[in-house]
């Protein structure tokens, strides 16, 4: 492969993660909204919320496989630690430039997993008061019938 031809390649892995931070930041907005959808209990406005939800993680996952793959033609690994190799051995401006976009990407997938897991959990809790309630109207309907 040229000189060309992997800087080429370089060129679209920055691109693609600086693409993914603007991705990364609207799934934040998505996820904080699933939330407050969820706390109104507003399964209509929610569904339609997740089906948006759902396809720019299909598209989140498509970037990072291209981006695996990428690392992969350039020799390193198609991993976190493949690019953090590869930006190694950049020269330094362009070295220090793609760390802060790469630390910033990681971030921001921290983040919306942590608010991910706080909307699953939210989201366990609403299932269990609901299967407590139809629990409850059971054990009546069961106790009512021994008394007959």
């Amino acid at each position: 492969m040229s000189q060309n031809q992997k800087r080429e390649l370089v060129k679209s892995l920055v691109l693609g993660i600086r693409q993914d931070i603007e991705s990364y930041s609207q799934l934040k907005g998505l996820l904080n909204r699933q939330r407050e959808l969820m706390q109104q209990r507003d399964n209509q406005g929610l569904n339609e919320h997740n089906q948006l939800q759902s396809r720019l993680c299909h598209s989140l996952m498509e970037k990072a496989n291209d981006r695996a793959q990428t690392l992969q033609q350039l020799g390193f690994a198609g991993n976190a630690s493949g690019m953090m190799a590869l930006v190694a051995r950049l020269p330094k401006a362009s070295s220090e430039q793609v760390a802060k976009l790469w630390n910033h990407l990681l971030a921001l997938v921290i983040e919306s997993k942590q608010i991910n897991e706080s909307n699953g959990k939210l989201l366990v809790a609403q299932q269990e008061v609901i299967t407590q309630i139809l629990n409850r109207n059971n054990e009546q309907a069961i106790d009512y019938g021994d008394l007959r």
